[in-house]
């Protein structure tokens, strides 16, 4: 008798990562353009760039970066442009020569208001972008290295504590809150400022609890590391062979795999809750600065309040898990059997970092107004 059995499910815990995407925008030039054209001399200048300096800086931290002309041949180039800046987890700009291509392309994505590094020579640079941060560089071999060691570091400052968001970001998407307030203001159905105000109070609750629940998973984590030091400390005072070095650092993955999963889960709801509330506190934070001062509500006093003493919630978790994650990647390069879980530490901790500093952006906002009117 044939005995039929169900599929084995696949283990969520073990679907790999989605990787960070990353689109390279700058000047391209034409690879088959006669020698000692311009054209040719901008698409090796270009080249130069990208593979000495965004590929392998891009490449330490496991992202394989993108340009235009390594996209697919089939469909319209320029949609295919316009989609991976508009989608694309990071971009990196190379503003060498001014080019009017990339500057559009950078315009469309500042507009957007997701994670962006500029890169360039010592050129001069127009106006509107040369007070962002830009890792410049000179055009000689230990220029290139300097410049890819600066956006090595930029990576690994943003992946782990959240990108900044640009000044042009945040005008843009005060000007649609506000225009999503004229427009609502004219809909029956739309929430109101009030109402708006008091379904975002439990909303904030809920981000401390999310937060408390991180700091659980931390702890727990840590206390999982500290069960596996004497046998690493037992490892590293017997000149043990490689072999016992791997069975070892096994044990450690094997211990820190379930509180790395759920730190991870933590975050990740955390993160999305974040996302779901960030545009309505923005969005009530317009409304409030708008206002006349004696028109508001002790409601409206009470709600900044909240958002003030929010800032200083996740400071030690925010704090003990960066000092952890020091460690983790320091012993993430020992055994392959270590990158997963303390990938997914490493993740958790830039979530962390961007939702407390979307926090803390929130909190100074209110304490401005609040101070302003005494």
């Amino acid at each position: 008798m044939t005995v039929m059995t169900a599929p084995a499910q696949p283990d969520p815990s073990e679907e790999p990562e989605r990787p960070t995407s990353c689109f390279a925008i700058g000047p391209i030039g034409n690879r088959l353009a006669p020698r000692g054209t311009p054209e040719l001399a901008l698409y090796e200048d270009a080249l130069e760039v990208y593979e000495t300096v965004t590929l392998p800086a891009c490449a330490r931290h496991g992202i394989k970066p993108v340009r235009a002309d390594e996209l697919p041949g089939s469909g319209e180039i320029t949609e295919q442009i316009c989609r991976h800046v508009r989608e694309a987890d990071i971009v990196i700009a190379d503003l060498g020569g001014g080019n009017a291509n990339v500057m559009y392309e950078l315009g469309l994505r500042h507009a957007i208001g997701k994670p962006t590094i500029q890169i360039g020579d010592h050129a001069q640079l127009p106006f509107d972008v040369a007070n962002i941060r830009t890792i410049r560089f000179d055009r000689t071999r230990s220029g290139l290295i300097r410049a890819r060691k600066e956006l090595e570091a930029a990576l690994e400052a943003g992946l782990r504590n959240g990108f900044e968001t640009l000044t042009s970001a945040r005008v843009m998407r005060s000007e649609e809150a506000l225009a999503g307030r004229v427009v609502k203001a004219d809909d029956e159905t739309a929430p109101g400022f009030v109402d708006t105000m008091a379904a975002l109070e439990p909303e904030l609750e809920l981000v401390l609890r999310d937060f408390e629940e991180v700091g659980e998973a931390a702890e727990e984590l840590g206390r999982a590391l500290e069960e596996t030091t004497p046998d690493l400390e037992r490892l590293g005072q017997g000149n043990a062979q490689p072999s016992a070095w791997v069975l070892g650092l096994g044990k450690v993955a094997k211990v820190i795999s379930e509180p790395a999963e759920e730190l991870n889960g933590t975050t990740i709801r955390l993160s999305d809750r974040m996302k779901k509330i960030d545009e309505g506190v923005r969005h009530l934070l317009e409304c409030i600065s708008a206002m006349p001062k004696q028109s508001r509500g002790e409601e409206v006093n009470d709600f900044l309040r909240q958002l003030v003493e929010m800032e200083t919630f996740p400071e030690e978790t925010v704090r003990d898990l960066n000092e952890l994650g020091q460690l983790m990647d320091w012993i993430k390069a020992m055994s392959r059997q270590l990158r997963k879980p303390v990938g997914k530490v490493s993740m958790s901790i830039g979530r962390l970092n961007r939702a407390a500093a979307c926090v803390n952006e929130w909190a100074e906002r209110a304490r401005t107004m609040l101070e302003r009117d005494t």
